[in-house]
């Protein structure tokens, strides 16, 4: 089942709050009426997890490949469900989604001067003289391998 604060209702009884009546419910309808309580795009998940925690066999409405709308075609299982779950006198639109943050997330920077960074130091004329010796001498150290072979047998 989703995480949620005690005493939270899942975000997929919300939507099956919607679906309990048995008739088509509309992707926009569901935006409408569930767009505070509910992740929108997540609504695939939800629909798993109304077949699997609840027992709601769920049709898919599709015009083509696009999914159109939602529908329960065993409302009576689910309305059970809502009502062991407490979740029947659940009306969508009270609360308000709060985006989901770390609070480990960065603050956002609205100014470079915010930062407080300092200019890094080039560096100097003699550090860049010993680097490139240094690759020098690494690549003389690294030469490619002579192989040797003799030649045994020519046969035409």
């Amino acid at each position: 089942m989703a995480r949620t604060k005690s005493g939270a209702m899942p975000p997929f009884v919300k939507l099956l709050t919607l679906l309990q009546e048995g008739n088509v419910v509309t992707k926009e309808e569901i935006e409408q009426k569930l767009g505070n309580e509910i992740y929108t795009y997540r609504l695939s998940t939800y629909v798993w997890d109304i077949k699997t925690h609840t027992n709601g066999v769920v049709k898919v409405v599709k015009n083509g490949r696009a999914v159109t709308g939602y529908q329960i075609t065993n409302p009576q299982v689910v309305k059970d469900y809502l009502k062991l779950a407490g979740a029947d006198s659940f009306v969508p639109g009270q609360t308000v989604l709060k985006p989901s943050t770390s609070k480990f997330a960065n603050k956002s920077v609205k100014s470079l001067a915010s930062l407080k960074a300092k200019p890094a130091k080039a560096p100097s004329k003699l550090a860049q003289a010993h680097a490139a010796a240094a690759v020098e001498s690494a690549a003389k150290k690294m030469k490619a391998p002579v192989i040797e072979d003799e030649v045994t047998e020519i046969t035409e």
